[in-house]
Order: structure tokens, then sequence, then C-alpha cells
């Protein structure tokens, strides 16, 4: 008999703890909150806690949550220069508990849109009256045949400098895209 001990994380509108109480038959021990918790159970108890805890998962209608970015500001065409984009440096160092400054830039229309390494990325340039915003999102090329050039979109990302060839610009590392409203 030996015991596993682990731990898991939620998402907004995913009741964690209630899951596990749901599960508690198969658990030595468990606690936590909504968004976070800690288990123990019975290695031999996996494959029953597993197809309980995926049961009530089933029936929490996941597909209906809506994913939640919190952004920290809206960005206009002012904000898109390196002295900007260098004065965030001061906020370093970025990591868990002090998160890259995530903003919003509304009203944009698609220059340019094309999926990188064989697909994978995506890769836009998008145009605000007389300038143009260069964008990547990673992990996002599969949303390349969702838009078209002219499309008026709206994005949330950080900010960064990309150097290419020795020449600076500043770039949206894309965290998510869509239409504007």
């Amino acid at each position: 008999m030996e015991l596993q001990k682990d731990h898991g994380r939620s998402i907004p509108g995913f009741d964690l703890h209630s899951a596990l109480c749901k599960c508690s038959k198969y658990l030595e021990k468990y606690g936590g909150h909504e968004m976070a918790v800690g288990l123990t159970l019975k290695e031999e108890n996996f494959e029953d806690f597993k197809k309980e805890f995926e049961k009530f998962a089933k029936t929490s209608k996941l597909e209906e949550i809506q994913a939640i970015i919190n952004i920290d500001g809206i960005i206009k065409q002012e904000d898109m220069n390196i002295e900007f984009v260098r004065a965030l440096k001061t906020l370093e160092p970025f990591g868990e508990e002090n998160k890259m400054p995530l903003f919003a830039y509304k009203g944009l229309r698609i220059n340019s849109i094309r999926a990188l390494t064989e697909g994978k990325h995506l890769k836009l340039t998008l145009r605000d009256d007389n300038i143009i915003v260069d964008a990547i999102g990673f992990n996002m090329g599969s949303l390349v045949s969702d838009y078209l050039i002219g499309d008026k979109v709206d994005i949330v990302g950080t900010l960064e400098i990309n150097s290419f060839n020795g020449i600076e610009n500043v770039q949206m590392n894309l965290k998510d895209i869509m239409k504007s409203i």
C-alpha cells in the first residue's frame, strides 16, 4: 500500500474542492479551496478516483466556462514605442508573484497574417491609422484561418522589444485575439 500525495490548481468556474468532496471515498485525506487543493490517496484507488473525478468534471459543463484574462491597461499608438517598453523593465523581475503587465490594444486592422513554424505560431502585422503593430502569437497558429486581411481585431498581450538584424522594434506577444465588437 503506497500513498500518493499530490496537489492541484483550478481555473475560475471549476470548484476543485467540491470535485474532491464528490470523490472523497477514494482519498486518504484532502483539503483546500475552490482554486487549489492537496490530496493523498492509496495507489490502488487511483483509477477509481480518476473515473469518479472525470465523471464529476463532465457534469460540470467545463465547455461553458469562459476564460478570464485580467489586463493591466489599454494601450494606444503613443504607447507603442521602445522607451515605454524599456520603462516597463523597471517592474522586473517578472515571475509568478509579479507577472508581466498584460495590455489590450483595440480596433486594429489586420495588415498581414500568416502561420509560422509549420502552422504552430501566428504572425501578424496590424494597422492603427498611420502605425504598424507587429504581433506574434506562440502556439496560436491554428487561428490563422479565423481571420482575414482587413478584419478589425482587439488583442491582448505583453510588450517586448524584438531585435532582428540590428533593428529594434516593439512587438506584442499575444495572449488572445478577437474580432472587434
